[in-house]
């Protein structure tokens, strides 16, 4: 007779350690720098096994909306502040419905001044010429960083995120 194997997400919540697990087996940190994926796990901070990652999102319109949302569907992350250039246009209304009471704000430097200490990781979201600057602010406050390709212009930009991540024992993916 076989036996039943437990379910690791009761009531179908995923938590922190089965995330972990999974991005692991399915070789998800492998985009990380040389110190491999042990490495990386190693540098997490050490939060609660079940608590959720405060993240603020840059870009919220467009794509940066659907990657908001994903991550927001996780159950795994609470949404403290949200940034886009072009606050309450067409293409971030969406956002705006669904986060309502969610801090806004026009400018990313101005978010980070206000709301730093608030948040863990930032998401960037926005056209291409602008992952590198909010990347860069970001690690430079120890905060863990997920962006899409392309994550920089040029080799030389990459060098200096592959740097920054090193120095301020960040992740950013």
């Amino acid at each position: 007779m076989k036996e039943k194997k437990s379910d690791p997400t009761p009531n179908g919540v995923l938590d922190r350690r089965s995330f972990l697990q999974g991005m692991i087996a399915t070789g998800g940190f492998a985009a990380l720098p040389s110190s491999g994926v042990f490495g990386a796990v190693s540098r997490l901070a050490a939060p609660l096994p079940n608590s959720k990652v405060s993240m603020a999102i840059v870009g919220i319109g467009n794509r940066g909306g659907d990657i908001m949302r994903a991550l927001n569907g996780t159950g795994l992350v609470n949404i403290v502040a949200l940034c886009d250039t072009e606050m309450g246009a067409k293409h971030t209304e969406r956002a705006l419905k669904e986060f309502p009471s969610v801090p806004q704000f026009t400018d990313f430097r101005r978010m980070f001044d206000k709301m730093g200490k608030e948040f863990d990781a930032v998401c960037v979201g926005t056209p291409d010429h602008s992952h590198f600057p909010v990347t860069m602010l970001a690690m430079s406050q120890k905060k863990h960083v997920f962006l899409e390709k392309p994550m920089a212009h040029s080799f030389h930009q990459i060098e200096l995120m592959m740097r920054a991540e090193k120095k301020h024992k960040v992740m950013c993916q």
